[in-house]
């Protein structure tokens, strides 16, 4: 005569058949993410594994934890304030009569569940070690490839704007110190901080063009940043002198934000002066590295446009006068050429028109694949 099961075999059978049942829940996910996100690991993963053969080819040290504690400080206070705001918008909105319940609900039907939790995650893990290697690349541009287009793009620039070099005509509108000193402060750091919170957005979020974004992203970083900055090495109008022999367009110029910086300190130079001295002793450390053509300031800015247009009407129209303002104070602060930002512009919209294409190709390609149903079969 058999036993019948007693009610805490029961209750063991059950919690290990809803262990079992959850492990499959979040198995399912995790290949369903790893599947859906294999083009973002493969660039990512390889161009790390690139970027750090071409350093040991070159006898050059590659950091892949160059920007470990830069990455995670910013993207810890990122979550910290959007965890508030969105806190404080649902409070406002639903005024619950059990404040704690509701969110606790909230975040584990919205946020806690195993797409949510699993998605960013490669992404995440792989941003600091793919931007320290690309920023290790960087330095290594002057080393690959010597600087010797700075003479033709200077010539090319006073070409295209009527035989005046851009600088030039940007002086009469933004030569008052006080001007330059506010196109310095809005050049420099809200820059780092927009393109830190770029980041942090497409990555954690749900909106259908993120794959595109983020694969536009990293081309960006590793074709404008890395490749086309070492064929077209540069090193841009403020370093002019120190690579050209003969008379410096520049020269003017970098005398007048000298003589502005002496007045009120200018925030450019001393960046440009910090790059310089890195250059030279050539340590390893954030944001070091010398290259002008393309303008990863640019590009990034257009990308912002790119992602601001998922996002909202004042939210692009802002980019927009963000990018056009980044554009001239690149010339103007002698950062850059100014076709390095028109260039880094049109490339960018290039690398977004030509992911939209390829993916609306594989989309057909999967639509004529798919197995025809039966009632599709009858109506042919």
């Amino acid at each position: 005569m058999s036993e019948s099961p007693t009610p805490g075999l029961l209750a063991a059978q059950a919690q290990g058949g809803a262990r079992r049942g959850a492990f499959a829940v979040w198995a399912g996910a995790a290949r369903d993410v790893l599947r859906r996100q294999a083009w973002l690991i493969a660039v990512m993963g390889g161009y790390i594994a690139l970027g750090m053969a071409i350093g040991r080819w070159h006898g050059q040290t590659i950091k892949v934890t160059l920007y470990n504690e830069i990455v995670s400080q910013l993207f810890i206070s990122f979550a910290l304030t959007a965890f508030c705001v969105h806190t404080f918008r649902l409070l406002r909105r639903h005024r619950p009569k059990r404040p704690l319940a509701f969110l606790t609900r909230d975040l584990l039907t919205n946020y806690l569940t195993p797409h949510r939790i699993l998605t960013p995650l490669p992404v995440l893990l792989l941003t600091s070690p793919f931007i320290s290697v690309v920023s290790s690349v960087k330095r290594l541009i002057a080393f690959m490839n010597p600087f010797d287009w700075d003479a033709r793009f200077a010539e090319l620039d006073r070409l295209l704007h009527g035989g005046i070099h851009p600088w030039e005509l940007l002086h009469p509108l933004l030569a008052h110190p006080y001007v330059t000193a506010a196109v310095s402060e809005l050049y420099s750091f809200p820059w780092f901080f927009a393109v830190a919170l770029l980041q942090f957005w497409l990555i954690f979020t749900r909106h259908e063009a993120r794959h595109r974004l983020i694969l536009t992203n990293l081309l960006c970083w590793i074709l404008l940043g890395n490749l086309a900055a070492t064929l077209f090495s540069s090193a841009g109008p403020v370093y002019y002198a120190h690579f050209v022999p003969g008379p410096d367009p520049y020269a003017e110029l970098m005398a007048h934000l000298a003589g502005i910086n002496a007045i009120i300190p200018l925030s450019a130079l001393e960046s440009q002066d910090y790059l310089w001295s890195m250059y030279q002793s050539g340590q390893v450390l954030p944001g070091t590295g010398i290259s002008a053509m393309p303008s990863m300031h640019l590009s990034m800015a257009t990308l912002m446009v790119l992602a601001a247009r998922h996002i909202g009407r004042r939210t692009t129209i802002l980019a927009w006068a963000y990018l056009v303002f980044l554009q001239l104070g690149s010339v103007y602060l002698g950062w850059h050429y100014a076709i390095d930002g028109y260039a880094s512009i049109a490339a960018t919209f290039t690398i977004w028109w030509a992911l939209g294409r390829l993916g609306g190709r594989r989309r057909a390609r999967r639509d004529d694949e798919r197995p025809t149903s039966r009632a599709e079969a009858s109506q042919v």
